[in-house]
């Protein structure tokens, strides 16, 4: 089971003078040798802090979790997307997307080998471990962005298994998706955690593999997050970290249903909804995308003012939760990628300022990275 440990810590605040073109037709933001320039380096930051040599295998690499090594498939999956996107400004690029590929095969599920074990620790000693959903979809969406950068059919090949046993393991009935590959006893509970929703992933594993489940996965995705945001936070748009099916309608799980007491809030999980459904929107310009994104930043525009104002978390009626009055990348950079996406381009322009030079955790630093590939144009569709 994926129970992250988040750390909430305050993000200092540095200024850059940067300006992003919002999206042409075709869903490609243009950027500035300047933004290029901030990304670089921040990404060169990112890799010396995160991107670890396996202490057990030369030449394959993990991505730190922890900075005694630990590390989980989800944090597997963000340093091979990350990887691949910077190949053009980082000649290493494809030795340590291998790497990378390498250390993930090397742990397999305990319940689906196909699939990376969600946590391995620092000493790298095989532990029984079941999986956990986004980091396996990152890590076949990876795959095939690297298939489509350099032409490697061995890449498509892995994508294309990896992908088949997502859709026969992870894939529900109605197109919801399931947690991981434990989560299969839907007599007691069905959930789904909202940052898995990911539009982009889904219109190419359907581009590649041809089978509509994607398409049906896709729009039960969208019509999750719609039907949270009516229902329940008519205001603010905010989605909760994990949503539950009760009486057939999708809603905020209870305190402590699965990670902890904010899973029924815009915590540390729903944050990265506004860059994951935000992608769809810059990249395929999707409306059902936009549309979950326009009541996000409507109010983020109304009630929080600025993206540093944007705190680190809230209750779906936008009141903000208890000991997150402090701002922090793994917030405020995914707001960048929706406004990017609804052309608000002050906002977008300001994210990028804050992102830029701002550095907290594992998470919130790789999240804000990723963020950051988006809006710069890095993250192209396979």
């Amino acid at each position: 089971m994926n129970t992250s440990c988040r750390v909430f810590l305050l993000a200092s605040l540095f200024s850059l003078s940067v300006r992003i073109v919002p999206a042409k037709a075709g869903g490609t933001p243009d950027y500035s040798q300047a933004s290029q320039s901030g990304l670089s380096q921040y990404y060169s930051a990112w890799k010396k802090r995160y991107l670890k040599p396996s202490v057990l295998v030369p030449g394959d690499y993990k991505i730190a979790f922890t900075p005694s090594g630990t590390t989980v498939s989800e944090a597997m999956g963000y340093g091979m997307l990350i990887t691949v996107m910077m190949a053009d400004a980082d000649p290493q690029a494809r030795s340590l997307f291998e790497g990378l590929d390498r250390f993930r095969k090397r742990y397999p599920s305990k319940i689906n080998p196909a699939f990376m074990a969600w946590k391995i620790p620092s000493s790298e000693k095989t532990l029984s471990n079941d999986s956990a959903t986004d980091g396996d979809m990152d890590m076949a969406m990876s795959l095939l962005m690297a298939y489509h950068r350099w032409g490697d059919l061995v890449y498509l090949a892995e994508a294309r298994k990896l992908i088949g046993e997502v859709g026969r393991s992870l894939v529900r009935s109605d197109g919801s998706l399931r947690l991981g590959d434990w989560d299969t006893d839907e007599s007691k509970r069905v959930m789904v955690r909202t940052s898995d929703l990911m539009p982009t992933h889904f219109r190419a594993f359907h581009k590649v593999m041809g089978d509509d489940l994607w398409s049906k996965v896709e729009k039960k995705g969208y019509e999750i997050l719609r039907e949270l945001q009516h229902n329940n936070a008519p205001v603010t748009g905010l989605v909760p970290d994990f949503a539950v099916l009760k009486k057939a309608a999708w809603q905020p799980a209870p305190p402590g249903a699965l990670e902890g007491p904010h899973d029924g809030d815009y915590s540390y999980n729903a944050c990265r909804v506004p860059w994951r459904v935000g992608w769809a929107g810059l990249n395929l310009q999707d409306e059902r995308a936009k549309a979950v994104l326009k009541p996000i930043m409507t109010w983020a525009k109304s009630a929080v003012g600025d993206p540093i104002g944007f705190k680190a978390g809230y209750h779906l009626d936008g009141k903000m939760l208890r000991g997150a009055d402090f701002d922090s990348p793994a917030f405020i950079a995914p707001t960048g990628v929706a406004a990017l996406a609804l052309g608000e381009k002050t906002w977008s322009d300001a994210v990028y300022a804050y992102a830029h030079k701002a550095h907290e955790g594992y998470y919130e630093d790789s999240v804000n990275l990723l963020s950051m590939l988006v809006m710069t144009g890095k993250a192209d569709m396979p």
